[in-house]
């Protein structure tokens, strides 16, 4: 069981490890295509697109194949598609290519949690935050490899094929010492409703603050605080570590608070990240923002995702699917909607949308908490007998 707990961080790290060789060169790829705000956010669209199509697919084929075959099947596209984008000759082949990478992305993204689900159930306790850390650690490590590519004026094709052989080298290898789940039987796809749908509601603002963070703090420091091309990587960078950082203890915060009020703080951390990134009046206190933002979300996404399963009569992989397709519109339509609201005012002042979505997490946080079982002795109504008894 702990190797497949190593090669499951692995394809989180490796998921990490290629997607920040996009978020640190988004500047450069920015320039050469001579895009404006309003037209990068566009590009962006191309990311929803993907995503939504890919979500449904993984869930089907995690529930069909099983995790390790899905994610053999998403990391045959995935790091490709990363190359796509650096050679990409205009806005349309750009957005394209971003769609095919965030298909694939989607894939991996069911199967590799669909994964850590089912080593939760194996070892009875919570493991998934700190399967989840490998991704910042990968996002982290690879930005440090951005940062330092951006600074050294190296060309964005050859270290985006550098970047995708290694990765996807490292995950097709790590597929190998998975754990099969057990076959379920149900629908291979869930609409998201009910518990499911708040699920996502919650998926939807803490992917909306990732992919923000993700698509806009390398431009934001480069933008608005006119940083050079390495200090600009650096502050996806610096977000990154301490995403790795906050996961490390997000199991155990978990057992001891609840999952609702992990989310509420979390929410609160974030918000007030995002403002003091937003309103710092240096470039070293915008990092400091940008960390501070990366602890916040940390503990966020393993959290919702794992409460999924337990709240709908499917196999995991296909809960997960139906709150992730949810939170994914977060995370696609959240950086485009920020290059609209700062084509219309400024990049500052939209990105203070990051501020009232860590409010909303506060607020909504205790959605997280399963449904209360009837007092002992108590005998349920008719309604709640006739819910096909699946766990709250």
């Amino acid at each position: 069981m702990r190797g497949a707990r190593i090669a499951t961080t692995l394809i989180f790290f490796a998921v990490g490890w290629v997607y920040a060789a996009w978020a640190t060169r988004i500047p450069a790829i920015k320039d050469e295509l001579s895009l404006s705000s309003g037209e990068f956010g566009l590009a962006v669209l191309g990311l929803e697109g993907g995503a939504v199509i890919g979500l449904p697919l993984g869930g089907w084929l995690t529930a069909r194949i099983g995790s390790p075959s899905a994610l053999r099947s998403g990391f045959a596209v995935f790091p490709p598609a990363l190359f796509a984008t650096a050679v990409a000759p205009g806005l349309g082949a750009l957005a394209l290519a971003l769609g095919v990478m965030a298909c694939a992305t989607s894939i991996v993204d069911v199967a590799m949690n669909a994964q850590g689900v089912e080593l939760e159930r194996r070892l009875a306790r919570p493991v998934l935050s700190r399967l989840h850390a490998g991704h910042p650690l990968g996002l982290a490590l690879g930005g440090l490899v951005g940062t330092a590519a951006a600074a050294a004026g190296i060309g964005v094709e050859w270290h985006f094929a550098a970047i995708a052989a290694a990765g996807m080298a490292a995950a097709l290898l790590a597929t190998r010492f998975l754990v099969r789940e057990k076959r379920l039987e149900g629908r291979a796809f869930a609409r998201p409703s009910g518990r499911l749908l708040a699920l996502g509601a919650l998926a939807f603002c803490a992917f909306l603050l990732d992919g923000a963070a993700f698509n806009w703090s390398a431009v934001h420091m480069r933008e608005v605080r006119e940083a050079s091309a390495g200090l600009a990587a650096a502050a996806f960078t610096v977000f990154a570590f301490a995403l790795a950082l906050g996961r490390l203890p997000g199991d155990a915060l978990v057992e001891r608070l609840g999952r609702a009020r992990v989310v509420q703080l979390g929410g609160a951390v974030a918000a007030v990240g995002a403002l003091v990134a937003i309103v710092a009046p240096s470039a070293v206190l915008s990092l400091t923002g940008w960390a501070l933002l990366g602890l916040g979300l940390a503990p966020l996404a393993p959290t919702i995702l794992g409460a999924a399963p337990a709240s709908a009569g499917v196999p995991p992989g296909v809960a997960i699917a139906a709150v992730t397709t949810v939170g994914y519109l977060g995370s696609f339509t959240g950086p485009p909607l920020i290059g609209a609201l700062a084509e219309a005012s400024s990049l500052s002042l939209a990105l203070g949308l990051l501020v009232l979505v860590g409010a909303a997490l506060v607020a909504a946080g205790r959605l997280t908490e399963p449904r209360k079982s009837p007092r002992p002795g108590r005998r349920p109504s008719p309604r709640r007998c006739s819910w096909r008894g699946r766990p709250g």
